[in-house]
């Protein structure tokens, strides 16, 4: 019964917050432009988003701990783990708005399609491999305009936690213009918001920012992709042997 009320109690709310709340900003951030220009409703816009991004844990009464976020930096090819769709809010909470590949199913969400778009990022259907090659030239554009973007190279969620091979494609990219690689592990928000769950279940949930990996340490594609993998793979392992304490 309390994890029927807690997931009522948060969808509701976010409903509210990012459909009501969310058009307000949008709103606001619109009138800032005509009167104070870009920069500023830029500026204003970001800033809710990231304040959302850590709210969203607040409202699900999941405590939040982060390492490394000395390690932010920009212009970053930003690599995570993907265990549930609070990765997202999570990552946005912390390293700041950014562009993203998120899947096609999200473009169908009012609220999230708008900010999604409005940081620049653009949806994947999956079911169609030919829009791959698409997908890599706008992340090229994107990466290369000097902006960060955010991907989860496994492809999908993890049912359980384990890590799933990453795709390499991205790799490719990174290599091709030179640009960092930011790695992040995440745990927890697989028990938030489970895979194939209609539940929700408020518990820790932690995130190491690893130092950016620099291109030019690895030969190829294929050895960037797997040591990213491994430096996501070791942190994650980390957070799992002190999630205890995160309670």
């Amino acid at each position: 019964m309390k994890r029927i009320l807690v997931t009522i109690y948060f969808l509701v709310a976010a409903v509210l917050y990012i459909l009501v709340y969310g058009t307000i900003v949008l709103l606001i951030g619109f009138i800032i432009r005509i009167f104070a220009g870009r920069i500023k409703a830029r500026r204003f816009v970001d800033g809710q988003i990231k304040i959302f991004g850590r709210n969203a844990f607040k409202f699900m009464f999941s405590p939040t701990v982060v390492f490394g976020q000395e390690n932010i930096c920009e212009n970053c090819l930003v690599v995570a783990n993907h265990q549930s769709l609070m990765d997202i809010p999570l990552v946005l909470g912390y390293l700041g708005p950014m562009p993203m590949v998120a899947k096609k199913e999200l473009s169908k969400v009012p609220g999230v399609n708008w900010f999604v778009k409005y940081m620049g990022g653009f949806f994947l259907d999956r079911s169609k491999p030919t829009e791959g090659a698409q997908i890599i030239k706008k992340i090229m554009k994107t990466l290369a305009n000097g902006n960060s973007l955010l991907v989860f190279p496994e492809g999908t969620r993890s049912v359980d936690g384990t890590i799933s091979k990453f795709k390499i494609a991205i790799f490719k990219v990174a290599k091709k213009l030179n640009v960092k690689v930011l790695p992040i592990s995440i745990w927890g928000t697989i028990f938030l918001m489970p895979k194939r769950s209609l539940f929700l279940n408020p518990g820790p949930v932690s995130m190491i920012i690893h130092p950016p990996i620099d291109p030019k340490d690895y030969s190829n594609e294929e050895e960037l992709a797997q040591g990213v993998e491994e430096v996501v793979r070791l942190g994650v392992e980390r957070l799992k042997a002190i999630g205890g304490d995160l309670k």
